[in-house]
């Protein structure tokens, strides 16, 4: 009895224990006893981040209503998230649709709390009173620098218009959209009750958008998301993106990173088809690709006689690229005719296809093809590429492949592929419409004199992408009309087809 009564004291001294210090936890530290709303710091940051719980942030003391209480502070709460600027404002929404905006930059003396409400709330000491929003459900980080993050570029094939962030999106009128998603009945006791489903959609039309309504759209986005669209459709707000949602509300192209209005009708896409289709009727085809050789540079370089050969042929039509604008996501996009969102090639980081290539579709046909490149192996296809080096050590390689190209030109091969890099490291060296650029396509354009003049079939000349010019010289794998737009010539030599 001596020892179940020592025992019970023990228990009941330990449970003594954590009642008190359970008691003496700062309110801020503990989870309370009711719901706790999810706070979310989105717009222009590296990651969506939701403050789910209140222990998990780090906490000081402030005096706020007379009375000392836990709360953290503002910046370190929006440095988990990642600003994808230097200069940016805060955005508190509160689930009322009260709203302040203050200086990213100023935040000293900016805290946020959770009240006894169970509601989050802003309490900023060096900013008008106004600031302090209650029942705070969102803080969105808008960047002040259109350039900034996970933006959207907004061109034409011949001019860029802009850009808008999500973050400054929040900051626009949008809607405030209730979709219907379903509805779903039980029987109970004889009757019939029913819910409808309904989800919030943030919502704000493209025509909104300066100098895109009217006409049609072209729209891309991560991950080579692609479609044609008009401006009847809305741009949704998903955190610290963009999709763009179709006026039935159900079909999208997520993660949009840019829209060009007026987009021109062909694509580099179209090589594939057209290389198809003559092959299809036993012509020959030869493919010769100018590597960063954007339409801005093919006018340039015709236009002030830097390129004779290309000059005698018909005038290229421009072309759209695709998302990025990068060598393997354009040969992906011309060897397969399908966007980087279906062969599954977007970036630079990919080099399996998810689609047959033309090299495929020769192979099927019972025709011999051959793919002359630098280097370097970009993708995997269903042929080996013929690789080059700088075999004289003249710092140039395009020689060499067109060398081999040359002495593969003997009617063993109806389909041959030649892709030249000269323009693009040249432009990437000095910039796209630079002197040593035009001699760079000056010389490419003495190659594809020699190569149309040995072939006897059909010829197209394409750009995998553009340039653009930029403090150190030029670069792309923007949504800049540059980067986007390049030339598509079809020919037999002679004329066009």
């Amino acid at each position: 009895m001596k020892w179940k009564a020592t025992a019970g004291a023990a228990v009941f001294v330990l449970l003594g224990v954590f009642i008190g210090m359970y008691m003496v936890q700062p309110v801020f530290n503990r989870q309370p006893s009711g719901f706790v709303p999810f706070l979310t710091i989105t717009g222009d940051v590296e990651n969506t981040f939701v403050l789910k719980n209140i222990e998990n942030v780090p906490v000081s003391d402030i005096e706020h209503d007379g009375k000392k209480q836990k709360a953290a502070a503002l910046a370190d709460i929006v440095s988990r998230a990642g600003p994808l600027a230097d200069r940016y404002e805060i955005l508190f929404r509160g689930d009322d649709g009260l709203t302040a905006c203050l200086d990213g930059n100023s935040l000293e003396g900016c805290f946020i709390l959770f009240t006894g409400e169970n509601a989050w709330e802003a309490v900023n000491f060096n900013h008008p009173v106004s600031s302090n929003i209650k029942r705070i459900e969102e803080i969105v980080v808008v960047a002040k620098n259109a350039n900034a993050g996970n933006k959207v570029s907004l061109i034409t094939p011949v001019d860029d218009l802009g850009t808008v962030t999500p973050g400054q999106l929040y900051s626009r009128a949008f809607i405030d959209y209730p979709l219907f998603e379903g509805e779903s009945s039980v029987e109970r006791e004889g009757k019939t009750n029913q819910v409808r489903i309904l989800t919030r959609r943030r919502l704000l039309k493209v025509s909104e958008l300066a100098d895109v309504s009217g006409g049609s759209l072209l729209i891309m986005g991560d991950n080579g998301s692609y479609g044609r669209a008009d401006a009847d459709g809305y741009l949704e707000l998903k955190g610290n993106s963009v999709d763009y949602v179709y006026p039935d509300l159900k079909n999208r192209i997520k993660g949009v990173r840019g829209i060009m209005k007026d987009p021109p009708a062909g694509s580099i896409m179209d090589t594939y088809h057209d290389t198809v289709h003559f092959l299809e009727k036993d012509e020959k085809v030869l493919l010769i690709i100018l590597d960063g050789f954007g339409y801005h540079q093919y006018r340039h370089a015709v236009d002030n006689w830097y390129a004779p050969v290309l000059k005698s042929l018909p005038m290229a039509k421009p072309v759209s690229t695709v998302y990025t604008p990068v060598t393997n996501a354009g040969l992906a996009a011309m060897f397969t005719g399908k966007p980087p969102c279906d062969n599954g090639v977007y970036s630079r980081q990919q080099k399996d296809l998810n689609e047959e290539t033309i090299f495929g579709v020769a192979s099927r046909m019972g025709i011999k093809s051959l793919l002359v490149e630098g280097n370097i192996k970009i993708l995997n296809t269903e042929i080996e590429p013929r690789l080059n080096v700088d075999s004289n050590s003249n710092g140039i390689v395009d020689d060499d492949i067109l060398n081999t190209a040359l002495e593969n030109m003997n009617g063993e091969y109806r389909l041959m592929a030649v892709h030249f890099h000269g323009i693009d490291d040249s432009g990437h060296n000095s910039g796209d419409l630079s002197e040593e650029t035009m001699k760079a396509i000056s010389r490419t354009d003495g190659y594809i004199g020699k190569l149309i003049s040995r072939w006897e079939g059909k010829v197209i000349i394409v750009a995998d992408h553009g340039m653009h010019s930029t403090d150190e010289g030029g670069d792309h794998g923007e949504f800049q009309c540059r980067d986007m737009i390049v030339p598509y010539i079809l020919t037999d030599g002679e004329g066009e087809i």
